[in-house]
């Protein structure tokens, strides 16, 4: 936490000094430490619109949070006490996964930068821009896959035994208990 309040010490001090009573317009009020900032008022729907709007073209909570001027424990807190807000972050992103199956069309048509003509004017092949793209699209791929798994996820073969796709497979286990072998000279002890 040290190492936070370093990077941005007034996030902190803003993140502690949000008033939890919101008013009837769906506002905060906030009191900044500095008196800079003592005006300022930010209403909590304006910044989770902004935030989800941010989410659904494919930006982090946590980008787009550094960019509102929130912390994310902020927006979980939103999330965990308001059911709509819940549902409205799980919408955008619904809406990020489609963003990132769309950006990796861009990513693959891209190629203006995978060839470049060396200092002997030969055209070569740029591997290290080729194998960033191709990590770029694998990210984007394996987090859509996670998000939407229905949708952009692997698809697993389905086989049935005999062929026949139109027949579930069965399969019984039977559990039989089974009496101890009588050694005759044991004398049985109960207790």
């Amino acid at each position: 936490m040290e190492r936070e309040a370093l990077i941005k010490p007034d996030m902190w001090k803003f993140e502690s000094e949000i008033s939890s009573e919101e008013t009837e317009k769906g506002a905060i009020s906030v009191e900044p430490a500095s008196p800079k900032k003592s005006s300022r008022a930010i209403k909590k729907r304006e910044v989770v619109d902004a935030i989800f709007a941010g989410i659904s073209l494919g930006k982090s909570a946590r980008a787009m949070c550094v960019e509102v001027g929130i912390s994310q424990r902020v927006l979980w807190n939103w999330l965990a006490s308001d059911e709509e807000l819940m549902r409205q972050y799980q919408r955008a992103k619904e809406l990020c996964v489609d963003a990132y199956a769309e950006e990796i069309i861009e990513i693959s048509d891209e190629g203006s930068r995978d060839t470049y003509v060396d200092e002997k004017g030969r055209e070569v092949i740029n591997r290290e821009v080729i194998a960033r793209a191709q990590l770029r699209i694998d990210a984007r791929k394996w987090y859509a896959a996670r998000l939407a798994p229905r949708k952009y996820g692997d698809k697993l073969p389905v086989t049935h035994e005999g062929g026949d796709a139109r027949k579930s497979v069965v399969h019984n286990i039977t559990i039989a208990f089974v009496a101890p072998e009588d050694r005759g000279n044991e004398p049985n002890v109960s207790s």
